[in-house]
């Protein structure tokens, strides 16, 4: 069997209480063939280190859905399609502001729900959605939006991914966790995972480290820009496949199309 065959998205982690439940990630994947996920081999961000990064929420029958999004004007998020799909807008709901998981910043309910038009919701082409916030941010020292990448990077830039999966240790992390990997170009991910759509660009890591599941959505930044939204890994959270990321770069056109980001907040 193929690579290209075991990629696994990183959609969500269930919580019921916020604590993980593996009945109901069970459930969920048999679904959507989503496991759960986290952000592997981690730190703490410190408060306002990240301030273009959100939580994306959806809560039913006592659970919550979480995912990562990245502010990118005062009324628009952008996030993963598989993050999004299926469920009207007023489910969702963003908290800004803080790296705390539950608690300060504020929270805002999703007015809109926009999905690229080319999601096909059973792979990984075009992943990216667009949220419209009910009420627009306030900036301030912890929360800003992100450029939006138009120029490619060489391979191996650093790169910075971020969110509250769940820890190694069992749980939601309380606190933004974040790591680094490294930009990887395409024929090299190709020549690691037999196919990718062309839409991803990966990002190389090392095993025990990367992305895994409550931190779809969630952003890739390199160099102060948003370059990168978490989409999927490659045989489990542990292995040092790289992981792959909707690439901004191809999806620029559509996210600026369809949002408020002026040329302002892309670069």
């Amino acid at each position: 069997m193929s690579l290209a065959s075991n990629w696994l998205p990183i959609l969500i982690i269930t919580l019921a209480a916020f604590t993980i439940s593996s009945a109901i990630v069970a459930n969920e994947s048999a679904v959507r063939e989503r496991p759960q996920s986290r952000i592997f081999g981690g730190q703490n961000a410190a408060e306002g280190q990240f301030p273009y990064q959100v939580l994306v929420t959806r809560t039913f029958n006592g659970s919550m859905v979480i995912c990562g999004g990245s502010i990118i004007s005062r009324n628009y998020v952008v996030t993963a399609a598989q993050c999004v799909n299926g469920y009207p807008a007023s489910n969702y709901w963003i908290r800004a502001g803080t790296v705390k998981f539950n608690t300060g910043g504020v929270v805002i309910q999703v007015a809109e729900v926009k999905i690229h038009p080319q999601y096909p919701t059973n792979s990984y082409e075009y992943d990216v959605a667009l949220l419209r916030l009910s009420n627009p941010l306030n900036y301030s020292d912890t929360i800003k939006p992100i450029l939006l990448a138009s120029v490619e990077l060489p391979e191996g830039t650093p790169t910075i991914i971020s969110g509250w999966g769940g820890v190694a240790s069992g749980g939601l992390a309380n606190e933004l966790q974040y790591n680094t990997a490294y930009t990887l170009n395409r024929t090299s991910c190709i020549q690691r995972l037999n196919t990718i759509p062309e839409s991803i660009r990966c990002l190389v890591k090392s095993a025990g480290n990367g992305i895994c599941g409550g931190d779809s959505g969630g952003p890739a930044a390199a160099n102060g820009v948003l370059i990168g939204i978490s989409s999927f890994y490659a045989n489990s959270c542990n292995s040092s496949l790289p992981n792959g990321f909707t690439d901004v770069i191809y999806t620029r056109d559509w996210i600026r199309a369809n949002s408020d980001s002026d040329c302002t907040c892309s670069a």
